[in-house]
């Protein structure tokens, strides 16, 4: 009708009173605003329309005056005021003010006046304001990230705020930010990316101009966080595609960058005209493509679920457990929880955040190895039941041949768990009596993991591999440490030798996936670390997952290290691979190698869950994704590539007890996991590296950490 909500019966009596039988206190909005005048007293007009509370009105003195004219001339009856004031005293008095001023304690003020369910509330209303209000050639959710420059540029704030923050959590971004205007080298910078995302936080002259000087970029982005009345004197906009958030903060920007990514659906309607940018009710739909980011609480977790997680990452923590950890939790397609503790080192000398790369060891099999076989199949280059051997050279002949791709798959190959690489990479003719004891004696002093000892006379072949890079000797493993093509052929060669088992019963072998990995590189010609990135990493937007970290242009002050090796490498080992097959193996190995964070394999376990899509991309089938993750085997827990949950034996099961039976995913060496609960649409990743400084780390194995967070997560759901 448009009467003010604050003077509307209809609104405040017909709708909030009797219709959605409101009983308690009812304010109005400012009255002294311009918005809230009206023909009538507008004090009087309020209380008409049942409201209790008349907040700042104009003329204190004077509306007092209006409304006891109106109870004289019997417009507004004496009882509805009396009624007001006994409903005031009650509130009052239940509150415990009846006995005289009590002061409010500022110092748990915050905490009440913030609680997790207050925090929901705001996710969803900022959430629910967020507007689009044009969107050309469908620019927005923002597409193949893989294949497109971003910039993120801060109109009136710094680049280092929560907008670059999460706009970085979906993809790599340039930040740009100023409060002036832009230098002609910034533009010209700016300028280069395909798509750039302007975000713009008041409307200051300096703001305006700022924003003008963008008009040559080709994909502008413009996001506004504030009033929309104020978008106005940025018109006429050349912006490709315009978001309004509404308000400027820390939620405020968070969910304006998930809206650019398409981490939420935004259905916002522009709730007045806006000269020269649009007009009231302009409303264009985003759908939802990628992982959202909200609480616990918001999306119906118990809101201790934080506080529980926190809890049990501090006694890790406390306990040497590990020295620092990453932790994501999602469901339904939002992460909940996403924290980053400790440091990356026992010594401490850098905190871990949601950046550190972990190497994530045999979670490698899965997250690296998995996928591009899963890509191969999807291209129709194998059968399951096809032998190995038919694309792999070295077991044409002997007792392999007719080992099958399903049996390497669900580790029921009948090969050993593993190979010695100390047995194979030290020099014979360097040391004499045993390589490695049991207990320490003689030259067998160096110390290796708990009962095991190194000779210390041993030192590596020469032949395989070198102190120093070299053309034969290309792949750094270490510092001083170099491999060739030569040792990792050397490596595969004991593999095609190796003995098998007499039984074909389950065994978990590293040995599979080597020989898994190998074949899919002969099935697409590619390297096998090049194939994953330009597939599935990039495409996916998981930016920090890789083989080889320090060779892509990762520092080592992103990276936590992991164990002091003091027999093979004798350093700690820093942006290499742990994994001693992997390593000599030139660092990309079917059976370990990657390194990831948990942001990244929260995006990779979705696309699982999203039937092979993400971000709008169809990365494998459904069909592939489908079969892949629920063909279990008939002799134990294992799918194809995955672990799974023990059903039969609670005390061995590397889930939560709780888990579904569907539940895949895997566990790796250095203390990492990830699992996908696919009937509770629930994704749960810990990182950490207990091997630092050393394997030998009882703390870990007895506080059982990562079922044992997971375990909490579903107490929460329940």
């Amino acid at each position: 009708t448009g009467v003010p909500a604050s003077m509307s019966h209809r609104i405040i009596t017909d709708l909030l009173k009797k219709d959605m039988g409101f009983r308690g206190m009812v304010f109005t909005d400012a009255l002294a605003m311009k918005g809230a005048i009206v023909g009538e007293n507008n004090c009087v007009a309020a209380l008409m329309a049942g409201a209790d509370v008349l907040l700042s009105p104009s003329s204190v003195k004077g509306d007092i005056a209006a409304v006891l004219a109106a109870v004289k001339s019997g417009k507004i009856s004496e009882n509805s005021i009396n009624e007001r004031c006994r409903k005031m005293l009650e509130y009052k008095y239940a509150l415990g003010l009846s006995t005289g001023h009590k002061a409010v304690s500022s110092a748990s003020l915050k905490g009440k006046l913030n609680s997790p369910e207050a925090d929901a509330v705001n996710r969803k209303l900022v959430s629910a304001m967020i507007t689009c209000v044009s969107n050309d050639n469908d620019l927005l959710p923002v597409r193949d990230i893989d294949r497109k420059s971003i910039a993120v540029v801060n109109i009136g704030e710094g680049k280092g705020n929560t907008f670059t923050r999460y706009c970085g959590k979906y993809a790599d971004v340039d930040a740009y930010g100023t409060t002036g205007a832009f230098t002609a080298t910034q533009i010209a910078s700016i300028e280069k990316h395909d798509i750039v995302i302007a975000a713009v936080y008041n409307d200051k002259s300096t703001s305006v101009n700022a924003l003008k000087q963008l008009k040559g970029c080709s994909g502008l982005v413009t996001v506004f966080f504030m009033n929309p009345y104020k978008m106005s004197k940025f018109a006429p906009l050349d912006s490709k595609a315009v978001l309004l958030v509404g308000e400027n903060g820390e939620l405020a920007q968070e969910y304006g960058a998930q809206a650019v990514f398409g981490g939420i659906r935004v259905n916002g309607s522009l709730p007045v005209n806006v000269k020269g940018i649009a007009p009231l009710g302009a409303c264009v739909g985003l759908v939802k493509t990628r992982l959202g980011y909200t609480s616990p609480t918001a999306i119906g977790f118990d809101s201790s679920l934080d506080k529980r997680v926190d809890s049990l990452v501090n006694v890790g923590l406390r306990t040497g457990a590990f020295p620092g950890c990453q932790v994501l939790v999602a469901k339904d397609g939002n992460v909940v929880i996403d924290r980053s503790y400790g440091y990356v080192d026992a010594a401490k000398t850098r905190r871990v955040n949601d950046s550190t790369m972990y190497d994530i060891a045999s979670v490698s099999k899965v997250a690296g190895t998995l996928p591009g076989l899963m890509l191969a199949y999807d291209e129709g280059l194998y059968k399951l039941d096809d032998p190995v051997s038919k694309y792999v050279e070295g077991l044409k002949s002997g007792d392999k041949s007719d080992i099958t791709i399903r049996q390497m798959l669900l580790h029921e190959s009948g090969l050993t768990a593993s190979l010695s690489i100390p047995g194979i990479v030290m020099d014979t003719a360097t040391y004499k009596g045993r390589l490695i004891a049991y207990r320490q004696r003689g030259a067998n002093t160096i110390k290796i993991s708990r009962g095991v000892y190194g000779n210390n006379t041993a030192r590596m072949r020469k032949d395989i591999t070198s102190a120093s890079e070299s053309k034969d000797f290309p792949m750094k493993i270490g510092q001083g440490v170099y491999v060739g093509a030569a040792t990792r052929d050397t490596l595969m060669q004991r593999i095609f030798d190796s003995k098998l088992r007499q039984s074909q019963n389950y065994l978990y072998s590293d040995l599979n996936f080597a020989l898994l990995m190998t074949m899919e590189e002969k099935l697409t010609g590619e390297r096998h670390d090049e194939f994953v990135e330009k597939r599935v990493y990039g495409p996916i937007g998981a930016t920090r997952t890789c083989y080889v970290p320090l060779a892509k242009n990762h520092k080592a002050s992103e990276i936590a290290p992991t164990e002091k090796d003091n027999f093979l490498r004798r350093q700690t080992v820093h942006g290499y691979v742990h994994d001693e097959l992997a390593a000599f193996s030139g660092g990309v190995q079917g059976n370990a190698g990657l390194f990831s964070t948990a942001n990244d394999l929260g995006k990779l376990c979705q696309m699982w869950l999203n039937d092979g899509n993400y971000g709008g991309r169809q990365i494998m089938s459904p069909s592939t994704v489908k079969m892949f993750t629920t063909t279990k085997s008939k002799k134990s827990r294992r799918w194809l590539g995955f672990d799974g949950p023990d059903t039969e034996n609670e005390a061995k099961t590397p889930t939560a007890p709780d888990a579904s039976a569907s539940t895949y995913g895997h566990i790796g060496f250095t203390g990492t996991c990830f699992w996908v609960d696919p009937d509770n649409g629930l994704i749960y990743v810990f990182l950490c590296n207990r091997v630092n400084p050393s394997r030998d780390n009882s703390a870990f194995t007895r506080l059982n950490i990562r079922p044992a967070i997971m375990s909490a997560v579903y107490d929460a759901m329940k």
